[in-house]
């Protein structure tokens, strides 16, 4: 009776495939299977594209399939090319052709013949086998990762599709099989979508489900597709650093090239900002980090507040969000609507009208003794006359004596902390001389306290001057790098001045972003108290309060 023959060929790459790798896999099975006298092939399995070394066993159809199909007795033989088609992991593909052999069945390669398992030797070799295969692809990996990193370091495209926004073409360089390669540029067409789609995000605060419909209104498709763009491809191309002219492979990021720059790096920054400061992942990041605020009472609380340079909501009637805080309780305060008319009559419309709400008081009364709710018309009217005196002023100030004054009173504020710090760096050396000498008087027994006791505190007090030492060090170099601070201060004063021409006439979703870029904090307490903290120093600064 003839033995029954499955076969399995793989290749782990599209390449391979269509190189005709399967089919000389295959023809060199059924050579191998002819010559001898009572083999019959029955069933044949085909892997194409499936890494052996990536792709665990588990999440190999065929092999799944192969491994029912031995526990059923359907078949006797296994039959590869090589072993290695069977995996590369070092830790698994040794006890999957192990498994075969255990449930009566023989595994063969038409290279290497039949791994048996009869004795010590034979366990240590199949193991040894698939050790080797996995260290050549460990290799391979560090090479091909290792050249694309290149690659793309030297400017040139590492392959495959080009995104949304760049084109493919071909200026005469050829690879090593004499191949003309090709290189990625800029679709101008495709590059103006793209630069809408950034636009969108950074001015108006959009997600990608909200841009895909304000693309669709604008009569603007995809131009590959002839359909609308869907909002995952939109949020795929927020987050590609391409369009900033940064080619990258893995961990390996290019400088940027110009000719491949679509959007500025300060506006793709921008949006990556917002993006991570709209996430879960972001608030549970920032919960743990606490702040002290002082309280409509005079009370000091601990609280967290997630530091935001974007609106958590950008839809709404309300110009807060996701930065305003009672000032009674510290809890954040969240944009709602009411009801305007409770006694609705004669068919009267019940008009609702938007409110900020505090959440403690809302949900845990006992938690905060602040009103619930206050009208957001009148909160919105106080902080949007203030920014509006913010940018009406800051027209009118001089770049020069804007960064005489900031520095200045940047300068004295570190040498204000730097003072501090020298001092308690003075007491812990101090501290830490008078432990030394007390380390002697506990080694002859003349000290209270034994020499292990002594090391322990040095230890404590040595890593407190260590840091004292590092911290003064910063600040001496803050307080000297006056021209990085420079043209931080420029780049505030210019997005002031930008924002003050546009403000008055933009819309809510673009107010919106200013208040959240500009307002790092709203604090409501009874009878409409407001207090504001700003992001930016020159905001502090033109609408009255201290810069530091």
């Amino acid at each position: 009776m003839a033995k029954r023959v499955y076969c399995l060929y793989r290749v782990s790459t599209k390449q391979q495939v269509e190189k005709d790798d399967i089919p000389m896999q295959k023809q060199r099975c059924h050579e191998f299977a002819a010559d001898k006298d009572d083999w019959e092939i029955v069933k044949e399995f085909s892997e194409k594209g499936v890494s052996g070394f990536k792709v665990s066993a588990k999440d190999r159809d065929a092999i799944q399939e192969i491994q029912k199909d031995a526990a059923a007795g359907k078949f006797d033989i296994l039959l590869v090319f090589m072993f290695d088609r069977l995996g590369r992991k070092e830790d698994e593909t040794p006890f999957v052709v192990e498994w075969f052999v255990k449930n009566g069945v023989e595994v063969w390669s038409a290279e290497e013949g039949q791994q048996r398992f009869d004795n010590h030797v034979d366990k240590l070799l199949n193991y040894i086998r698939y050790w080797q295969a996995s260290g050549e692809s460990i290799k391979t990996s560090i090479r091909t990762k290792t050249r694309l990193a290149q690659i793309v370091q030297e400017g040139r495209f590492r392959g495959g599709c080009a995104p949304y926004g760049y084109k493919l073409v071909k200026n005469g360089r050829t690879g090593k099989k004499n191949r003309e390669l090709y290189d990625i540029a800029v679709e101008p067409t495709e590059a103006v979508t793209v630069q809408k789609i950034f636009e969108l995000s950074d001015r108006y605060g959009y997600g990608g489900r909200k841009i895909s419909s304000s693309l669709v209104e604008e009569g603007i498709v995809n131009m590959r597709t002839g359909e609308p763009f869907h909002y995952s491809s939109i949020q795929n191309i927020l987050r590609n650093i391409m369009y900033i002219g940064i080619l990258r492979s893995g961990e390996t990021q290019s400088e940027i090239f110009s000719e491949l720059q679509i959007v500025e790096p300060e506006q793709f920054q921008r949006v990556e900002k917002a993006r991570e400061q709209r996430s879960a992942e972001y608030e549970e990041k920032c919960a743990a980090a606490a702040q002290t605020v002082e309280l409509a009472d005079g009370e000091e609380i601990e609280v967290s507040r997630p530091d935001r340079m974007c609106p958590r909501r950008n839809v709404g009637r309300t110009l807060l969000s996701g930065n305003v805080y009672c000032g009674h309780c510290g809890g954040r305060i969240f944009a709602s609507t009411a009801r305007k008319s409770h006694h609705a009559m004669n068919g009267e419309v019940r008009e609702r009208i938007p409110i900020y709400k505090c959440y403690n008081r809302t949900q845990h009364r006992d938690l905060c003794d602040g009103p619930s709710t206050y009208r957001a018309e009148k909160v919105d009217q106080v902080v949007d006359s203030i920014l509006s005196g913010i940018f009406f002023r800051a027209k009118d100030v001089k770049e020069s004596e804007l960064l005489k004054r900031q520095i200045t009173s940047t300068t004295t504020a570190y040498q204000k902390q730097l003072k501090a710090v020298k001092a308690e760096y003075v007491k812990s050396s101090k501290e830490l001389s008078k432990w030394e000498g007390l380390m002697l008087d506990s080694i002859e027994g003349t000290c209270v306290f034994t020499p292990e006791q002594v090391k322990k505190r040095m230890d404590v007090v040595q890593q407190s001057v260590n840091d004292l030492s590092a911290k003064i060090e910063d600040l001496q170099n803050k307080a000297t790098e006056t021209a990085e601070l420079t043209e931080e201060i420029k780049a505030e004063h210019q997005r002031l001045l930008s924002w003050a021409e546009v403000y008055d006439g933009a819309s809510l979703e673009e107010k919106k972003m200013v208040a959240s870029y500009l307002i790092k904090a709203v604090t409501i307490s009874q009878n409409y108290g407001i207090r504001i903290d700003f992001n930016i120093t020159e905001a502090q600064y033109l609408s009255g309060m201290e810069m530091m």
